[in-house]
């Protein structure tokens, strides 16, 4: 998967590995229609939504059932047509609009695995779906379909199913995660100077989508750029545009991703802007505890012993450092550890951010534990997975808040806390591919092959 190294070669491999990759969705599309008993499927896109009362568009976000067929992500009002044993038809809304840019039809390597039909009406798609008795529809409806005759809308059990297999990547899709590895990089580097050049949080979001090349709608998600205290709100949306001195420049979290083929990458890093000190020496901690967690991530094993595992790291971590005057195993027990690190060290990774399947105990959907979502993970760590791995440290005032109202506040190292909060937190995140020889850190490749042609700062 990571043998070649240059650009033309990693999406020469992805085209020579699409007819495989077809040929899976075939077989897994086809059995799931018969296994509940559907004779074809409608897949929507979606529809472009306007603000409400107003004629300004929302970006456009296409529904992941359609990209999961066909790797197009910008094409509304188009329509996937799956029957048994048939060629595919992509049914590619054209209209006559000079007002909006169309999408052209497509000649790319995967082109000829579908029946690409253009369509100038939105209603001409009818025409084509054939009896829908026993057709199934995955899409979200809207005012302009909602009288059409499309079938039993999303249903649970067969929607299930395909999660369950999407789960495992085929190689096009590993190849297409670890293209975004590397485009998302070359956002990271970027980033990460624009920072120490002294870059205010939005200059540094500009930075990391012009080295990406990719509009802000087409990222995997929302950038989060947080310098010094935003460092420590875990899902930060802000865009501060003031510049901070030199003096009051502490640190800087980025956790930010590109897609490739509407295949998502998800990376996190954390710098200290002085090398020395206590926040940088905890980012080297919490590097090599993260490191020690994947190699942890090997085909058969529960996801849930890793989780606890990694817990035990982080948990050494903060006694190491002065912060809990306690034994690991009892900072864990006592579910002190909560307050430090608030979030699941992984997630499934794919066509979403938080892909599909993560507490799903078998092909019907039954849920691992009915109390998480079904994004987040619970499943044996098997072969072909991809996941994130993203332990972090933070010190945040609502948890500490809460701590310092605890039974356990008297075993805390509040000065050690005092000196850290106006750094935020840390948090280091990776994409890691579960083979049968063990875990594959498709990021660190990434990384370390950008640092070895352009010679820039070794990323940690």
């Amino acid at each position: 998967m990571l043998d070649n190294h240059s650009q033309t070669d990693r999406q020469s491999q992805i085209a020579q590995s699409y007819d495989a990759h077809f040929n899976h969705l075939r077989e897994v599309y086809d059995r799931a229609l018969d296994n509940h008993r559907f004779e074809s499927l409608i897949v929507y896109s979606g529809a472009i939504k306007k603000q409400f009362q107003d004629d300004i568009q929302y970006p456009f976000f296409v529904n992941l059932q359609f990209k999961a067929i066909v790797p197009l992500c910008d094409a509304p009002e188009s329509w996937v047509i799956w029957k048994p044993s048939e060629k595919p038809l992509l049914l590619l809304f054209q209209p006559d609009d000079f007002w909006h840019e169309t999408p052209e039809l497509p000649s790319t390597f995967w082109s000829s695995y579908f029946k690409i039909i253009p369509l100038r009406e939105k209603e001409d798609a009818q025409k084509y779906f054939g009896n829908t008795k026993h057709c199934a529809f995955l899409g979200e409806s809207n005012e302009s379909i909602n009288s059409w005759d499309l079938g039993q809308h999303n249903h649970e059990a067969f929607i299930a199913e395909l999660n369950w297999y999407r789960s495992y990547k085929t190689q096009y899709e590993k190849c297409c995660v670890a293209e975004a590895n590397h485009i998302t990089v070359q956002g990271h580097a970027a980033a990460r100077e624009a920072f120490y050049s002294g870059a205010s949080e939005l200059e540094i979001a500009l930075a990391f989508q012009q080295a990406c090349q990719q509009p802000e709608e087409q990222l995997a998600f929302a950038s989060i750029i947080g310098i010094n205290e935003h460092a420590g709100i875990l899902h930060y949306s802000g865009r501060d545009i003031n510049r901070i001195a030199g003096d009051k420049r502490r640190s800087f979290l980025i956790d930010a991703g590109a897609t490739y083929n509407g295949y998502a990458a998800d990376t996190c890093r954390t710098y200290a802007y002085r090398d020395d000190g206590l926040f940088a020496e905890m980012i080297s901690a919490l590097d090599a505890a993260q490191q020690a967690i994947i190699k942890g991530l090997k085909a058969g094993t529960q996801y849930i012993d890793n989780h606890a595992l990694a817990m035990r790291q982080l948990a050494t971590l903060l006694k190491d450092f002065g912060i809990v005057n306690l034994e690991p195993d009892s900072v864990v027990e006592l579910d002190i550890i909560k307050y430090f690190m608030p979030h699941n060290v992984s997630h499934f990774l794919g066509l979403q951010v938080h892909d599909v399947g993560g507490n799903q105990a078998d092909i019907c959907g039954t849920l691992i534990d009915s109390n998480e979502p079904k994004h987040k993970m619970r499943r044996a760590i098997e072969a072909n997975h991809i996941l994130t791995v993203e332990p972090g440290i933070y010190f945040i005032d609502t948890l500490l808040k809460s701590l310092a109202q605890s039974e356990h506040r008297n075993v805390i190292g509040w000065d050690r806390i005092e000196q850290l909060k106006p750094y935020g937190g840390m948090r280091i995140e990776d994409n890691i591919l579960i083979t049968k020889d063990g875990p594959v850190n498709v990021t660190r490749y990434a990384f370390n092959e950008l640092s070895a042609k352009s010679n820039t700062r070794k990323i940690v």
